[in-house]
């Protein structure tokens, strides 16, 4: 497995290893952000019930960019088809959801037929995100995700699936505010029988739509991550037990 992954660091772009012209990345597109709430301030908060929220300047701030970065050639000519293209889609697929229809139907266009290279630019958009936030907990560049990313590869690793965020529902609905966006950090899944890792996986909502979406792999992959990022693992692995025993606790007899 020697070259599946590469370890990420501070002064190394996540997505091709340049320690040149390093820049930040968005963790929700600037476009977007301004496209969903204008020239009103932000507040970014989380729903745990115990964090305040914080007002953000504007879409620029740093709180808006990922600590992890990204060099300027991934940044743009590497990048920004997939940008571009993903940021046309994501206006079609909630115009489809607004008007009442599935917002995966968004596929069902010509332009978006699996294998077209609009397609695929909407999945490369999707693989940086993930790869940005893989690189922000200190986990290793999946070149099979990075490579997809910045176009040195047309194999499509991510996997994605796209609904109404609940967690919108609760905003608009306490507050009749249609103006929400929000990510879901990394999240990891574990097979619960072998105690290992299986998928890695995040989310973006913009307004009620969320996209979901994640890379699988098989027990190579599992063992490499073990053995050539035993700290990364360690942290995953504390993170799932802890989180079983949550689990247990909430399901406890009172």
């Amino acid at each position: 497995m020697l070259g599946f992954s590469e370890i990420n660091t501070v002064d190394r772009c996540c997505l091709c290893g340049s320690s040149d012209d390093l820049t930040g990345e968005h963790k929700i597109k600037a476009s977007t952000l301004r496209a969903l709430f204008g020239g009103e301030k932000m507040m970014i908060g989380h729903f745990d019930g115990a964090s305040r929220p914080r007002l953000a300047q504007s879409v620029t701030s740093k709180a808006m960019h990922f600590r992890a970065r990204i060099c300027g050639p991934c940044n743009s000519t590497r990048t920004q088809a997939a940008d571009i293209e993903f940021a046309r889609f994501d206006e079609f697929a909630r115009r489809i959801q607004a008007g009442g229809g599935a917002p995966a139907e968004a596929f069902g266009d010509p332009r978006y037929a699996v294998g077209t290279a609009e397609y695929l630019n909407v999945f490369r958009y999707l693989a940086k995100i993930l790869a940005c936030q893989l690189a922000e907990v200190g986990g290793p560049r999946l070149r099979a995700l990075t490579d997809f990313a910045i176009g040195r590869s047309d194999r499509n690793v991510v996997r994605l699936a796209m609904d109404a965020d609940p967690d919108y529902r609760t905003w608009f609905e306490a507050t009749g505010d249609p103006q929400f966006a929000g990510h879901g950090g990394l999240g990891i899944d574990f097979s619960r029988s072998r105690r290992r890792p299986r998928e890695f996986f995040t989310s973006l909502t913009h307004g009620p739509l969320r996209y979901r979406f994640s890379v699988a792999f098989g027990i190579g992959v599992a063992m490499a991550l073990r053995f050539l990022h035993p700290e990364f693992y360690a942290n995953a692995l504390s993170a799932f037990k802890e989180a079983l025993v949550e689990e247990q606790r909430a399901q406890a007899p009172t």
